[in-house]
C-alpha cells in the first residue's frame, strides 16, 4: 500500500505560535533526547500514537532495552523486544529491510523505536561484533530507509556520535531536544546552531527539522494514553503465545 504524505501536528511553535507538522515520507528518522524527567518518554509514545494512527497499514517494533514502565506494557507482542532480546529484534527488523532493498514497489510503514540507545550500545560494547552489528543496521536504515518505507524513531539522554558509525547521526531528519540540555548536549543535536537557548520546563525544547535553525516548541496537551496504548498494540503484530 502507498505511503501518502499525509501531514500530523506532532509539535507546537511557540515562539510563531503554530503547529508543526510532519509526514514519513518527508521526515523519516527522529532522534529525541533529553534527561530523566523532561518529557522524553511521553512525548516517544505520543509520537507512536499518532503515527499509528495516521498510517493504519504500519507495523511497529519497539526495542525497550532498559524494560521502561510506560513501554513493558507491550511485553506480550511479538514486536515488543526488551534486554538483551533487543538485538534480536533489531536483527528481525533488518531482515525485512534487506528483502525490500532487492525489490521495488510500495511498502506498508516498518517503524523500529529503540529506547535509551547508549545504554543498549553500551551493554553490548562488552561483544565488539555485535555492537558494531547493531551500528551497522542503524547507519544502513537510516541511511537508505527511506526510500523503502522503512523508520528509525531513537531515544537516548545523549545522543553522542560514538552511538553511531560512519557519521549515521546526521541522517535524522527530525531532531528534538527536550528539557533544560547541557551545553555539550546541544552541540550534539544541534552542531550549528548560535542562537540563545530558554530555560525549558518539562515538555518544552528545541526541534530542528532537515538540519535547519532549531525553533522553540512545546509537546502537545494530551491525557488519553489509553487510547494511544491501543492504537500502538494493533501494530505490534500478534500477541506472544
Amino acid at each position: 500500500m502507498l505511503v501518502t504524505k499525509t501531514s500530523i501536528n506532532i509539535l507546537n511553535s511557540i515562539d510563531e505560535n503554530k503547529k508543526i507538522s510532519i509526514s514519513l515520507p518527508s521526515c523519516p528518522h527522529y532522534l529525541i533526547t533529553g534527561g530523566t524527567g523532561s518529557g522524553k518518554t511521553t512525548y516517544s509514545l505520543y509520537l507512536l500514537g499518532k503515527l499509528c494512527l495516521t498510517y493504519k497499514n504500519a507495523k511497529v517494533y519497539i526495542l525497550d532495552f532498559k524494560g521502561d514502565d510506560q513501554f513493558s506494557r507491550f511485553n506480550n507482542y511479538k514486536n515488543y523486544f526488551s534486554y538483551v532480546d533487543c538485538i534480536a529484534g533489531l536483527r528481525e527488523v533488518y531482515e525485512i529491510f534487506s528483502e525490500r532493498l532487492k525489490n521495488t514497489g510500495n511498502f506498508y510503514p516498518l517503524i523500529i523505536f529503540i529506547d535509551e540507545l547508549a545504554s543498549m550500545i553500551s551493554y553490548f560494547s562488552r561483544t565488539t561484533s555485535e555492537k558494531n552489528e547493531i551500528q551497522r543496521i542503524i547507519a544502513e536504515i537510516l541511511m537508505m530507509g527511506r526510500s523503502k518505507s522503512v523508520h528509525i524513531i531513537t531515544s537516548t539522554q545523549r545522543p553522542d556520535s560514538s552511538l553511531f558509525s560512519n557519521g549515521a547521526r546526521d541522517n535524522y531528519t527530525f531532531k528534538l531536544g527536550l528539557g533544560n540540555l547541557s551545553s555539550e548536549g546541544k552541540k550534539m543535536i544541534f552542531s550549528s546552531s548560535d542562537i540563545v537557548f530558554k530555560k525549558c520546563n518539562v515538555g518544552y525544547g528545541y526541534l530542528s527539522l532537515h538540519s535547519n535553525e532549531p525553533i522553540f516548541v512545546g509537546v502537545p496537551v494530551f491525557s488519553n494514553f489509553k487510547k494511544i496504548y491501543t492504537l500502538i498494540k494493533l501494530h505490534l503484530g500478534d500477541e506472544k503465545d
